[in-house]
């Protein structure tokens, strides 16, 4: 996805976390200048004003705090995706731009398809997309043949969700280095093959995947999905029951996730067989 200029464009659901606290600061500043321009006009009205904005920020502090506290003790997902948050977001600002910033440099003197990878790996760990996007399009175009820069290529579309170009990427980075980064290639073809409406080769995909490279999280909730798009419910169950099994070890903030979304799958399931016995 790219605008007039060439470059990639990033949606707005992308953009949305980081222009939030912007918005937010834009408010606050704001807010001085609006009472004072209220004052010159009617000091009541400045106090009025005043006060109707302190009873409705107080308001809101309560409706989600008690919201937040609702959600984190009966919806798993929500902690789990504050948790993901957090560590995105931790990774993103303690990562050392200098590296970014000298191989950028570098590419001013000698165009390469890796020294491209290297700037778009950089640019992911510090969250910047456009710059992601441009290089490992790049990459791929100096060598095609190049299967982390195709992976990482996939991680940007899929993120994008350009779905179609996101699994051609993933399925080249496994055609040339099968069992590409410890199956995430193998993975992350069979979830979009589901996605993109050949889930028949998705299942295979998925039976591969667990065959050479074991279970996750993930990969269970992915392959439930499938299953159940496909209508064999019975064994989407039993994916999703095996994704929200309890590990026995701290799962990275990404498999939490899934796991997460599995526990409700499961509540869900439940609650429909538990409605459908009620019928019988």
């Amino acid at each position: 996805m790219t605008d007039d200029t060439g470059t990639e464009s990033i949606p707005l659901r992308t953009r949305l976390p980081a222009l939030l606290p912007l918005a937010a600061v834009w408010v606050c500043a704001l807010l001085p200048v609006v009472f004072y321009v209220a004052h010159l006009t009617d000091p009541s009205l400045a106090v009025g004003i005043a006060l109707a904005v302190q009873y409705t920020l107080l308001l809101t502090l309560v409706v989600v705090l008690s919201a937040t506290l609702i959600g984190f003790v009966f919806y798993p997902p929500l902690p789990a995706a504050m948790r993901r948050a957090i560590d995105r977001t931790r990774t993103a600002w303690s990562t050392d731009p200098a590296p970014l910033i000298r191989a950028q440099s570098e590419l001013q003197h000698f165009e390469t398809a890796q020294k491209h990878y290297e700037v778009a790996k950089l640019a992911w760990l510090r969250a910047n997309y456009r710059l992601v996007g441009s290089h490992a399009r790049r990459a791929t175009e100096l060598d095609a043949k190049v299967p982390h820069a195709q992976h990482l290529l996939g991680q940007f579309l899929l993120r994008m969700k350009s779905l179609p170009e996101a699994r051609r990427a993933f399925e080249t980075a496994e055609q040339l280095d099968k069992g590409h980064a410890f199956g995430a290639a193998l993975l992350h073809a069979a979830h979009l093959q589901h996605l993109t409406g050949n889930t028949d080769k998705a299942l295979a995909s998925f039976e591969q995947h667990e065959r050479e490279h074991g279970s996750s999280p993930r990969s269970n909730f992915w392959r439930g999905e499938a299953l159940f798009a496909a209508g064999k419910h019975d064994e989407a169950a039993q994916a999703f029951v095996a994704a929200a099994a309890d590990p026995k070890m701290r799962l990275t903030s990404e498999e939490n996730w899934f796991r997460a979304l599995a526990r409700v799958r499961c509540w869900r399931i439940r609650g429909a067989a538990k409605h459908v016995g009620g019928q019988q």
